[in-house]
């Protein structure tokens, strides 16, 4: 005796998932692939946040550093000098995606660590958190090198100021 028809639990499925996604109000995604940099580079890290008018009218984004998987606790970015947060945002009908861009000018060692981007309705309190990005900011083989100012260059201007003077000094 069967007791579910197989059409019956996949339906039954569609129909828990859309409710549930609806139930959610605010999605937060993002690459989970670690980035890896050089310091003094640039990197900008994307967070999309995609959420219904209807059951979110006010969002709040914002990311987080954790420099040690191990701490329990995640600091918010706040430094304007060290990062900056860029915000875009579309509409579609009755949903609005937001793009949260946290972009370091300049990499340092002290950059690495996992990252974490979160939205929060204000008026339901429904929130979500992306997972652990991790960033490594490896050291620049070339720090530390002097780089050679001698190109030759100045035997060539030489030797060209000494030909112009002789044929200068060839005319009169």
């Amino acid at each position: 005796m069967q007791i579910f028809h197989p059409t019956s639990v996949f339906l039954t499925m569609v129909v828990l998932c859309s409710l549930l996604s609806s139930l959610a109000g605010v999605i937060v995604k993002y690459s989970r692939e670690p980035v890896t940099k050089t310091e003094g580079h640039f990197v900008s890290l994307k967070c999309e946040v995609h959420y219904e008018m209807k059951h979110c009218d006010i969002v709040t984004n914002w990311w987080y550093i954790k420099p040690n998987h191990n701490e329990p606790e995640s600091k918010p970015i706040t430094d304007p000098n060290q990062y900056s947060i860029t915000v875009n945002e579309t509409e579609k009908e009755q949903f609005r995606n937001r793009n949260i861009f946290l972009s370091f000018n300049s990499l340092s060692r002290e950059d690495s660590g996992y990252y974490q981007c979160d939205a929060k309705c204000l008026n339901s309190g429904t929130q979500a958190k992306g997972h652990l990005l991790y960033l490594n900011v490896t050291a620049d083989p070339n720090k530390g090198l002097k780089a050679s100012t001698w190109s030759g260059q100045l035997k060539a201007d030489e030797a060209v100021l000494a030909l112009s003077a002789i044929l200068f000094l060839s005319r009169y």
